[in-house]
């Protein structure tokens, strides 16, 4: 029978591997099967075999639980660390190792916490190592391993963004009594915190680049959640803009205005809460961050009280909330509030969605997954044979917005056979300058992208 100890080092030398594989997830990119499949699916298959690690470390506590408890003869360290503790910290290996194993093969979804509960029974696998069997020749191993996988892992106060890959809209997506559609390719870009490895990536690597952690960057939880929620949110613009724009639908209108975020100390804490919908101001219908921008600059000054009526919790309710001067300009009357456009976006139809591991989230797909939902609604399609890429958000207007790491996406871009690639056109010189022979056409607006594809039909 193999020790518990062996299953331990398999479970972190494949850890050691898949953290490694991560970090250079990208460079596969361009290659797809003949039937279409980009390595972003592919990615989603090769995500199983992170099960190893959690699944390693279940057994090798189970075996060390059943030794210590049907064995004839038990290591001195082991009497000395207590049986009863040595059997719990087993017991809590083995069932974070299968919660991290069901969650690996049955909860893809839930990629942050499968993270979590993986990396919460690593330093307890470790322990049991450096504790169990034959110290005098595991513990060096055992240290080389767990400090080779702290430089990998190590936060350093910085961001890393580097290349991405690109993915095909057209199968991320499919609108109910849509065609297939050409190729429309959106392109993602990885933004994390850095780890040591990282540099040594960008030495051998272009277009890695590093920035300052900003001091009031919120929880990667909490980051976690936010661009899961801009992807959902540019999901459904895009789908809006589209079905109007094939004479489905009446698009997106604005209804009101919501609280994103309070903040503390400020006049409106403990009276306006996240979620909340702005409605009227002092009576007045404000629709808009505009309207409500421009209602308090005519008719408010700094210290006066406004009447707001929101809409909470599916009932209406006014509250009153003083103003106080802005910080930067005195004259400006502030609540103290972040917020944003409530938008009603009418999608009369179904959408299938495919979830990929590595779209964790963001806006900018949102131009191109609009250009993929109009090529699917018109017969024939509108890519008339280019093979389309692109980036930028969509507004309700049926504007281009600007996005971040153009570089890095005009380079995984450029990997690629992609005739045209479609950027915002404040970002075309970034763009030109990270891949000087890629076709890159500036752009606005869908229309732009839609009259450029009209045009040069192959």
């Amino acid at each position: 029978m193999r020790k518990p100890t062996w299953y331990y080092t398999i479970g972190l030398a494949v850890a050691i591997a898949c953290v490694a594989a991560s970090e250079l997830i990208w460079l596969p990119a361009p290659w797809r099967t003949d039937s279409g499949m980009q390595w972003i699916e592919m990615i989603d298959r090769l995500f199983y075999a992170v099960a190893l690690v959690p699944l390693c470390w279940t057994a090798g506590a189970v075996l060390g639980w059943r030794k210590q408890q049907y064995g004839n003869r038990f290591p001195e360290t082991e009497r000395r660390f207590g049986s009863l503790l040595l059997q719990a910290l087993r017991a809590i290996i083995a069932a974070l190792g299968l919660i991290g194993t069901c969650m690996v093969l049955f909860e893809q979804a839930k990629l942050f916490w499968t993270i979590g509960i993986i990396a919460a029974a690593a330093p307890l696998a470790v322990m049991d190592m450096l504790f169990s069997e034959a110290p005098k020749r595991s513990v060096p191993v055992t240290l080389a391993a767990v400090l080779l996988l702290l430089s990998l892992l190590c936060p350093t106060g910085y961001l890393v963004i580097y290349p991405g890959m690109t993915l095909d809209l057209n199968r991320y997506a499919h609108m109910e009594g849509g065609a297939g559609g050409g190729a429309v390719n959106g392109v993602l870009v990885f933004e994390r915190p850095a780890v040591p490895a990282d540099w040594l990536y960008a030495s051998l690597f272009p277009l890695y680049s590093f920035e300052k952690i900003p001091e009031n960057e919120p929880p990667l939880a909490e980051s976690y959640t936010q661009v899961v929620m801009m992807k959902t949110d540019a999901n459904a613009v895009a789908a809006a803009v589209a079905l109007q724009k094939a004479g489905i639908g009446e698009g997106i209108t604005e209804n009101g205005v919501r609280v994103i975020a309070v903040m503390k100390d400020m006049p409106a804490d403990q009276r306006l809460h996240a979620g909340d919908i702005i409605e009227k101001l002092n009576g007045r219908d404000v629709r808009s961050v505009e309207d409500m921008t421009a209602y308090m600059a005519e008719s408010v000054k700094p210290g006066q009280s406004v009447d707001v009526t929101v809409r909470r919790a599916g009932s209406m309710a006014q509250v009153t909330v003083r103003t106080e001067a802005a910080a930067d300009q005195p004259e400006r009357p502030v609540f103290g509030i972040s917020v944003q456009t409530e938008l009603h976006m009418d999608i009369p139809r179904a959408i299938d969605y495919q979830r990929y591991m590595a779209h964790i989230g963001g806006p900018s797909h949102g131009a191109m997954l609009t250009l993929a939902f109009i090529d699917q609604l018109t017969p024939g399609g509108v890519t008339y044979g280019n093979i389309t890429a692109g980036t930028g958000t969509i507004e309700a207007d049926g504007s281009i917005g600007l996005i971040g790491g153009i570089k890095q996406k005009a380079y995984a871009v450029s990997r690629t056979d992609a005739d045209v690639f479609f950027v915002p056109a404040a970002l075309e010189q970034a763009a030109r300058s990270a891949a000087p022979l890629l076709n890159i056409v500036p752009v606005q607006t869908i229309d732009d992208v839609l009259l450029w594809l009209a045009q040069h039909k192959k």
